[in-house]
């Protein structure tokens, strides 16, 4: 009886946790930030995992198909997520204000389009209205 149960608790955990952060993803929508289609693919297939969960209970062999579906679909969002992760981890970026030595940090900080520092475009930005 609980090995009948394993693929509907284990389809039905994978799709609360993965539609749960897509969802959170799409709800930053509402702060101005731009979603992606990839998001809405993404939360289609949680809900296609959600199904065949419930389908598990009586057709296993048709849920395994609905699963793999979701699954595909799902990971149309996080492949492309984790191979950008993968990719900025090889290309690690060094700080300015970690670098030693003020000759790299005077050239780092010196704006070539006006002339002028950083700092000074940021307090030029503050002072105008």
């Amino acid at each position: 009886m609980i090995l009948r149960m394993l693929p509907f608790l284990l389809y039905f955990v994978a799709a609360v946790l993965t539609g749960f952060h897509v969802y959170t993803l799409l709800t930053l929508a509402v702060y101005g930030v731009p979603f992606n289609l990839l998001h809405l693919i993404s939360l289609l297939g949680s809900l296609c995992l959600v199904i065949a969960a419930f389908v598990s209970l009586f057709k296993p062999g048709a849920a395994a198909k609905i699963a793999l579906l979701a699954c595909l679909l799902i990971w149309c969002f996080y492949a492309p997520a984790t191979a950008a992760l993968i990719r900025a981890g090889f290309h690690r970026q060094t700080s300015v204000l970690v670098t030693p030595g003020p000759s790299r940090n005077l050239q780092a900080a010196f704006c070539r389009e006006c002339g002028q520092t950083r700092l000074n475009i940021q307090l030029a930005a503050l002072i105008t209205p």
